[in-house]
């Protein structure tokens, strides 16, 4: 089975530790549950406290796939071509063999046209009427680039399908050809197959929204969502199995399942999986912590080797400290990489709002950087078209948070923050963007008229 025939298991855009554990967690997980074989994947880069993770742990980083539409490359037919100067008779043979037109190329590789089997025959008709065998083997000796169809649509294979069907709908032929990046012709593709493409096969985690999924999401074929956070979720043509229930982490879902099923998990995994409850929940301190979550990280624990007669409690908090601190601060980082490296979009009342989080372990880094953090939400606000826009940022050793925020001031103000000589608000004991700040966020975007 091909790569594209697999079935990949995904989280949000800009992936945090939880999205990537729950990502690579789930996907193991169904492989061993079901014959059909799941692949882990990100669409975005991982962030230093995953990247402290994964090699804390050994687990490579899932593929990389910035989106899942459906592309012309995934459909060519790899049909060998003929070459200019090749003769009629070899493209007789080259039919014959293949029923496909045939591509004709020059010496490097470039696509002149397509010699369909209709030109074929119109160009040999007079000889094949006629009653002169010389005549019919010097018609067989022309060039094939004599007869060729120069005005036939050509495809580049990054090209979307979705891009490409007016065009095609439009055309007359029934097959084009396919060329690279350097434009060097790699195949055919059937009228038919970019008509009926097969679609990407999409397992989510850790999202049900989707202006938060792959982009493609709507063309892929989704299979499944195992969430924790509100409902958001897209439509789908079936119905499929659909998970979202209230813990602090989608690794502690995973884990859980796992559990169920009685299988045990490797020791890498169960430390992903664990690195995962550890950073959503804040080392279990966030108010989106259940006792799910505890029972889960406690079992992981044990289950990754980590305990070795030490309390698991003290043996969490330990890998829960490195994690953070691993993740925590703001450091040399562009501002544009510290927006988007933790950033969700959310919409309501037909007003959208983007806010990311970044975790510090002191408010002293966040006066230097105030002015170029401003800045790069500005831009975000201004790009994305949102209404409101902010960074929360998160004390990670007091518990509590300061808000940047840009956008419409009568929304800045229904938020219930004070607001600070430098500008900021003070977000005291919030910690979590899911349960204490979302919600005011979104009452504030509901109320606007």
């Amino acid at each position: 089975m091909t790569e594209q025939e697999s079935i990949l298991v995904i989280g949000h855009r800009n992936p945090d530790m939880d999205a990537i554990a729950s990502a690579i967690g789930y996907a193991w997980l169904l492989s061993a549950l079901h014959s059909t074989p799941y692949v882990a994947a990100r669409t975005g880069e991982v962030n230093a406290q995953t990247a402290f993770a994964l090699a804390r742990f050994g687990v490579e980083p899932p593929l990389l796939v910035p989106d899942v539409y459906g592309r012309v490359g995934d459909l060519i037919e790899r049909l060998e071509a003929l070459r200019r100067g090749e003769t009629l008779l070899a493209a007789i043979q080259r039919i014959a063999a293949t029923r496909h037109p045939v591509p004709i190329v020059d010496a490097d590789s470039k696509p002149l046209g397509l010699l369909s089997g209709e030109a074929l025959f119109a160009s040999l008709a007079a000889a094949l009427s006629s009653t002169s065998v010389l005549e019919l083997a010097r018609s067989l000796d022309q060039k094939v680039e004599s007869v060729l169809d120069t005005n036939s649509i050509t495809l580049r294979a990054n090209e979307r399908i979705r891009d490409v069907l007016g065009q095609v709908l439009r055309a007359t032929q029934d097959e084009f050809l396919v060329v690279d990046e350097q434009n060097t012709y790699i195949g055919l593709v059937r009228k038919s197959a970019l008509l009926a493409p097969p679609r990407r096969k999409v397992v989510i985690v850790d999202h049900n929204e989707p202006q938060q999924s792959v982009p493609g999401i709507e063309d892929a074929e989704l299979l499944e969502v195992l969430d924790h956070h509100r409902l958001g979720n897209m439509p789908t043509a079936m119905p499929i199995r659909f998970r979202v229930e209230p813990v602090g982490s989608c690794s502690t879902l995973v884990a859980e399942t796992a559990f169920e099923h009685e299988l045990s998990l490797p020791e890498p995994m169960a430390g992903l999986l664990l690195c995962g409850i550890l950073s959503d929940t804040l080392v279990l301190r966030s108010p989106t912590t259940t006792p799910r979550d505890e029972r889960a990280a406690l079992r992981l624990a044990e289950m990754a080797r980590l305990v070795d007669g030490q309390d698991r409690r003290e043996v969490i908090e330990v890998l829960g400290r490195d994690l953070l601190a691993a993740g925590a601060g703001l450091g040399e980082r562009r501002a544009e990489d510290v927006i988007k490296a933790d950033l969700k979009f959310y919409e309501t009342n037909g007003l959208s709002a983007g806010i990311a989080q970044v975790e510090v372990t002191s408010f002293s880094e966040l006066t230097p950087r105030l002015a170029d953090l401003t800045g790069a939400l500005q831009t975000l606000l201004e790009t994305n078209k949102l209404a409101i826009a902010m960074l929360l940022v998160t004390d990670v050793v007091r518990g509590n948070s300061r808000l940047v925020v840009v956008g419409q001031e009568r929304l800045i103000a229904a938020l219930p923050y004070p607001r600070l000589d430098d500008g900021t608000l003070d977000a005291r004991g919030v910690v979590s963007r899911k349960k204490q700040l979302l919600p005011t966020v979104l009452a504030a975007l509901s109320q606007a008229i």
